[in-house]
C-alpha cells in the first residue's frame, strides 16, 4: 500500500485543539503533533515500511490501523483507490488553493438562525455593546463640503428609490413576457466583441476580463404561459432549457432556510458560478472575489429591472447550498450557487416591500434634499 497526504488540507487551532480539515471532502478531525509529523512525511507517495522508517517507528499493525483511520478521514489518499469526485472537482481550483478552496468549503451549508433566534441574538448583542454606527464620521475640524441634492427627475431615479425586498406576494402569477425581460436584461448577452482573437460576450453588468462566469437558473412556480419546473437560462439564445419538473412549495422553502415566505413568489432565480472561466485568465486567488462581486452585479440588475416592471423582487444570501445544487445537477465546486433572487406580483394594496411582521417604516433623508 502506498499513501500520500491529501493535497487539500488546512491545519489550524480551534478552541484549544489542533484541527485538520480536508476542504475538498469537508472532513474535519482533531489531530496530534505526531499525526502532523506523519502527514508531513507523506508529501509524496510512500510505502508503509518506508514511512515507518522515516518516522522511526515499527511498521506493524498499529501503524496500519492509524493509516486506515486517516484514509477514512480523508487526511491521506491511497494510490490504488478510486479518486473521490470532490477531490477531482477541487483540483480545478488548485491555482487558487488553499485560500479559495478553504473559504469556499467552510462557508457552505451553514446553520442559519431562525427569526426568533436572530432576534434573541440581536437583543443580547445590544445589551453587551451598542450597534456599530451606520455612518462613518471623521473627527471634528475635518472640512466637509456640502453637495447639491441628487437629481431625481426621470424614471431611473424613481426605480432606484422604489427598490425594496418584498416578502409578501400576490396570488396572481407574473407574465411570461416579464420573466423574459428580467432574464434578458439581467443575464442575456447584448452584444459580441472580439479582442486578442477571442470572442467575448457583453452583458448589462461588468465582468473582469469579460469572463461572465455567472450562470442563471429559474425555478418557475407560477408564470403565466410557462410550465412549472427548473430551467437553465441560455444567454446567447435567450431561451429556457428545462432540466427538471415542478418543484413543490416545501422544496422551495427548503432552498432558503427560515425564509420560506419567499417561496410564495412566482419564480425563484439562482445565480451560480463556473470558476473555470475565471481561472482560465486569472491564476491568483484574489480572482475568487470576482465571482462574488459579479453575482451581486446581476442580482441588483434583476431587482431594479423587476421594480421597473412594477413587480415585487427579493434577494437572499441564506441558501441551502447543497440542496439547491443537487436539484440544479451541479457539483458545488466547479459550479456552485452563490446568490438567490425571486419575483412575484405585489399584493393588492401594497406600494412597498413589507417585513414579515409589521411594516417597514421609512423616513426621508433630509440631507439628500427630500422632505
Amino acid at each position: 500500500m502506498r499513501v500520500r497526504r491529501s493535497p487539500h488540507l488546512v491545519v489550524f487551532w480551534r478552541r484549544g485543539a489542533l484541527v485538520a480539515t480536508n476542504f475538498a471532502t469537508r472532513d474535519t478531525s482533531t489531530v496530534t503533533p505526531f499525526i502532523c509529523q506523519l502527514l508531513d512525511a507523506c508529501e509524496g507517495w510512500i510505502t508503509v515500511p518506508r514511512l515507518a522508517a522515516r518516522l522511526a517507528i515499527p511498521a506493524g499493525g498499529s501503524l496500519r490501523d492509524l493509516l486506515a483511520h486517516l484514509l477514512t478521514r480523508h487526511l491521506l489518499e491511497q494510490a490504488d483507490a478510486p479518486v473521490d469526485s470532490r477531490v477531482e472537482a477541487m483540483a480545478v481550483l488548485d491555482p487558487w488553493n488553499p485560500e479559495a478552496g478553504f473559504f469556499h468549503a467552510r462557508t457552505r451549508d451553514v446553520a442559519f438562525a431562525t427569526t426568533r433566534q436572530a432576534a434573541r441574538h440581536a437583543r443580547a448583542q445590544a445589551e453587551q455593546r451598542p450597534m456599530p454606527p451606520i455612518v462613518k464620521r471623521y473627527p471634528r475640524g475635518t472640512r466637509a463640503i456640502p453637495l447639491p441634492p441628487p437629481r431625481r427627475d426621470g424614471e431611473f431615479a424613481g426605480v432606484l428609490t422604489a427598490r425594496r425586498t418584498w416578502r409578501r406576494f400576490s396570488v396572481k402569477p407574473i407574465a411570461r413576457e416579464d420573466l423574459a425581460t428580467l432574464l434578458g436584461l439581467t443575464s442575456g448577452i447584448q452584444q459580441w466583441a472580439t479582442a486578442a482573437g477571442q470572442e467575448l460576450a457583453l452583458k448589462t453588468s461588468p465582468s473582469g476580463g469579460a469572463r461572465h462566469a455567472i450562470e442563471t437558473y429559474v425555478a418557475v412556480r407560477e408564470v403565466a404561459g410557462l410550465p412549472a419546473g427548473v430551467y437553465h437560462y441560455a444567454p446567447d439564445r435567450h431561451a429556457l432549457e428545462r432540466i427538471r419538473g415542478p418543484v413543490s412549495r416545501a422544496r422551495l422553502e427548503a432552498y432558503l432556510p427560515n425564509s420560506g415566505y419567499f417561496a410564495a413568489a412566482s419564480a425563484m432565480v439562482f445565480f451560480t458560478v463556473l470558476y473555470e472561466r475565471i481561472l482560465w485568465r486569472y491564476p491568483y486567488s484574489r480572482a475568487y472575489r470576482a465571482a462574488l462581486v459579479e453575482a451581486g452585479h446581476l442580482c441588483q440588475t434583476f431587482c431594479l429591472t423587476a421594480t421597473w416592471l412594477g413587480l415585487a423582487p427579493y434577494c437572499v444570501m441564506g441558501l441551502a447550498d447543497s440542496v439547491i445544487e443537487r436539484d440544479l445537477k451541479i457539483d458545488g465546486i466547479r459550479e456552485a450557487v452563490l446568490y438567490t433572487a425571486g419575483v412575484g406580483r405585489p399584493p393588492a394594496g401594497s406600494s412597498s416591500g413589507s417585513l414579515l411582521r409589521g411594516q417597514l417604516h421609512v423616513r426621508k433623508n433630509r440631507r439628500m434634499g427630500k422632505g
